[in-house]
């Protein structure tokens, strides 16, 4: 799967997908349609016993913003670097 911003309207489970493969998805969007989205996608990896998803986000240069779903078993909350310049790899190569 490729790494890309997800949109509030799509398929959640195109944001579990995210997570499972690549440790977080990005959603793209307002916060009052983006933050129910991250809401559902969290309530949607329950049943991943290995994943504990957190809410975020991130400031980026292309979209202003992105809300993001974080399992913080692969990016741990103690060090965010890796995950920030993943963000940010994804809003460059994916403007928008």
């Amino acid at each position: 799967m490729q790494l890309r911003a997800i949109m509030p309207h799509e398929n959640v489970y195109n944001a579990v997908d995210a997570v499972i493969a690549h440790g977080f998805a990005a959603v793209e969007g307002t916060k009052s349609q983006a933050v129910p989205f991250c809401e559902r996608i969290i309530e949607a990896l329950g049943p991943y016993d290995d994943v504990v998803p957190i809410t975020s986000y991130q400031n980026v240069r292309n979209r202003g913003y992105l809300y993001l779903v974080v399992d913080t078993e692969r990016f741990p909350l103690d060090d965010t670097s890796v995950l920030k310049r993943r963000v940010a790899e994804l809003d460059r190569l994916e403007p928008g």
